[in-house]
């Protein structure tokens, strides 16, 4: 068994290309079950576009967003990018039993592609 990220910074990068890949098994190993209840409840905020509700994801973009008030988390913004838009998400990480985990989830933007040009 391969040890888990060593930083923050890796396991967000593995969540995010979880979830690209569809694997969610992973990405239900990373998050914390209040942190899936946000995620959940997202979905209605976001307009259908949460990564839990957005069709082939096809790519996504981290940057970090500090780290939380008491020090003990890190902050990511991460962009999920499909057909049907983009969505931004800041997830916040923090050590738990030695392993990194969502502990929170917010919605920071979502904004649907622009209408196909008819023609």
């Amino acid at each position: 068994m391969q040890p888990g990220p060593a930083t923050a910074r890796e396991a967000a990068e593995r969540n995010a290309a979880a979830v690209v890949a569809g694997n969610f098994s992973q990405v239900m190993a990373d998050i914390t079950p209040e942190a899936l209840t946000q995620m959940m409840q997202m979905g209605a905020a976001a307009g259908g576009l949460s990564p839990t509700q957005m069709p082939n994801i096809s790519g996504y973009e981290l940057s970090d967003a500090g780290k939380t008030d008491d020090g003990e988390g890190e902050r990511f913004h991460v962009t999920f990018v499909s057909s049907v838009g983009r969505a931004t998400l800041e997830a916040t990480w923090q050590q738990v039993m030695g392993q990194w985990k969502i502990v929170g989830v917010t919605l920071v933007s979502a904004e649907p592609a622009p209408p196909a040009a008819e023609g």
